[in-house]
């Protein structure tokens, strides 16, 4: 990079969160003074925040060092066996930045986090931002030559994994050959229990200072590399600085939905997950509390809401199928009534099931449509789900949008093109991939391949994705309207629709339908229901019911698997 080119990078660097701040500055006051953020500052703990701040150059995790100092004895995040404050929150997340520097870890590289939902995953994600490095999120529950791919696409210097996951790690680093065995970080172990590879949580964190995070430490080489869900093909790595966290749509989120600082919120979504890192940063900003569950399980969810007094949660559409599958009566045992507001992201959201959610649990149901690449981008509120079923609502401040037609020209409002978005949270690119980038990139806008329409008022509504669309004798079929359709039969609980090939047609509509809880299906009775609200050439040719649909662990049907079953 030339000298010139060099200048323009910094100047965009440094200006462009500038920029943001700046226009953003009236929606940036309202969000603090509504949330309670504003009110609840106190000038006595800047002696020991400023000099803190001084050891890390910038990002978003900063706001967690000053409720160290701000409300150190305030909850910051706690699971089934672990309670931790701000104060001991930050002291931990310093004691692993240094664990992680004393094994070579330096800023830029990469760490794979190979973790269940738990306190130390929170902590982890907080200690490589304090060293500058980038985490690496993989899932859990994935196999060994998944992991591989991730291990070889990424190359991560070192790996913190949970006890349960290690013989899946153990198997991709003799794959991969990367990371090193000696340098995986186990957590979940009994105390005194010995990991098969690598070194005990505890043990390394118990060696190291907590009072302040190494001097190397560096945010402008911190990232968070997620792997897509994979639905279409091998996951691809998408890579966000911990700076490029589009301040304006979260500033706009919090006024809108009414987050608060003092919410008790329940984290039920894989921490692996966009959208789980994105709303436990979001509440761990404003200083709220975080309660972390590994699995979701519908009654033990609305125990955990009645005990704790919970306010808050995000989910994706099938935990909200789940809750309602629950008997009335077994939901009736349980007091929700602290429940402020539930997020649902992350893949489709029915309009048969925003409606059956908000009828038990009142008008507190948000939708919003974003993505790894993309980051927050529209919002729907409990009334746009009443008043214009199935929209995942207006862009929020901070997105453009673009819906392009074939041609590359701009679809006008009511017909389907393909959504591009531009804003301040757009990812550089997929790791190590310029192929897979250069397909998604038009103009600066970035495009995951979904198909929507925009009314006049600006409302937005997802009708397919692009590899999921039907094409019999020539018409474009999008699956998104027959699933909708489904969904309102009263004996189906979840619905898939995808392309069968067929000799004459090209391809015809084939759906695949899980019943609700005590509920059969007819497949006749349900073509003779679907043929009363859709044209005919959209009508599922072939129905097959199954017990339930193959599902990614951030809730998106794996449609693959269905097509690989026949």
């Amino acid at each position: 990079m030339n000298s010139a080119a060099r200048l323009r990078s910094y100047v965009s660097r440094v200006t462009g969160p500038a920029r943001e701040l700046a226009g953003g500055a009236g929606l940036f006051a309202r969000a603090a003074y509504t949330s309670g953020l504003a009110g609840s500052l106190r000038p006595s703990a800047l002696p020991g925040f400023v000099p803190a701040a001084a050891r890390n150059r910038g990002g978003p995790h900063l706001a967690v060092v000053w409720h160290a100092h701000n409300q150190p004895e305030a909850l910051a995040v706690c699971d089934v066996s672990r309670r931790l404050s701000y104060g001991e929150l930050d002291a931990e997340a310093n004691q692993l930045a240094h664990a992680l520097a004393a094994r070579d870890v330096r800023p830029g590289d990469g760490v794979a986090l190979v973790l269940a939902n738990a306190a130390e995953h929170i902590v982890a994600q907080q200690a490589l931002a304090r060293l500058g490095a980038s985490a690496v999120q993989v899932g859990a529950r994935l196999r060994g030559p998944e992991i591989a791919h991730i291990f070889d696409s990424a190359k991560p210097a070192l790996a913190i994994a949970d006890a349960a996951a290690l013989g899946s790690v153990r198997e991709a680093i003799a794959m991969a050959g990367d990371p090193p065995a000696s340098r995986t970080i186990v957590t979940g172990l009994a105390p005194g229990e010995g990991p098969e590879i690598g070194t005990r949580y505890e043990d390394a964190v118990s060696r190291e200072r907590g009072d302040a995070p190494p001097a190397i430490a560096d945010a402008r080489h911190s990232h968070l590399i997620i792997y897509t869900s994979g639905t279409t093909g091998k996951p691809k790595g998408a890579k966000r600085s911990l700076r490029q966290t589009g301040l304006t749509a979260f500033a706009d989120l919090v006024r809108q939905v009414g987050i608060r600082r003092d919410d008790r919120h329940l984290v039920v979504c894989p921490l692996y997950h966009s959208g789980a890192v994105a709303f436990t940063s979001l509440l761990l900003s404003l200083g709220a509390s975080l309660h972390v569950r590994d699995r979701f399980d519908p009654e033990a969810v609305l125990a955990d809401v009645e005990r704790h007094r919970l306010h808050s949660a995000f989910v994706v559409p099938t935990m909200l199928v789940r809750l309602l599958e629950l008997p009335a009566h077994t939901r009736a045992r349980y007091d929700t009534s602290s429940l402020r507001w539930i997020v649902s992201g992350a893949a489709p959201l029915a309009p048969e099931t925003a409606s059956r959610f908000q009828d038990a649990f009142g008008d507190i149901l948000w939708n919003f449509y974003g993505s790894t690449e993309t980051g927050l981008v529209t919002l729907a509120g409990p009334q746009d789900h009443r008043a214009r079923p199935g929209t995942i609502g207006r862009p929020l401040h901070g997105n453009e949008i673009r819906l392009a037609r074939e041609d590359g020209s701009e679809a006008p409002p009511g017909e389907v093109g393909e959504l591009f978005v531009k804003n301040a949270m757009l990812i550089a690119g997929y790791h190590r991939n310029d192929a897979a980038t250069r397909a998604s990139m038009r103009d600066g806008y970035f495009s995951v391949g979904d198909l929507a329409r925009q009314d006049d008022d600006g409302y937005v509504y997802l009708v397919s994705r692009v590899h999921d669309m039907v094409i019999s004798g020539g018409v474009n079929i999008y699956p998104r309207e027959i699933e909708d359709r489904l969904h309102e039969h009263p004996a189906i609980a979840e619905a898939a629709v995808v392309g069968r090939p067929d000799p004459e047609w090209g391809e015809v509509v084939e759906a695949y339908v899980a019943p609700r809880t005590g509920q059969s299906i007819d497949p006749a009775d349900v073509e003779a229901f679907c043929r009363q609200g859709l044209a005919g050439y959209k009508c599922p040719r072939r129905i097959e019911v199954v017990d339930s649909l193959p599902r990614s662990a951030t809730g998106k049907v794996v449609k693959s698997e269905l097509v690989a079953k026949r």
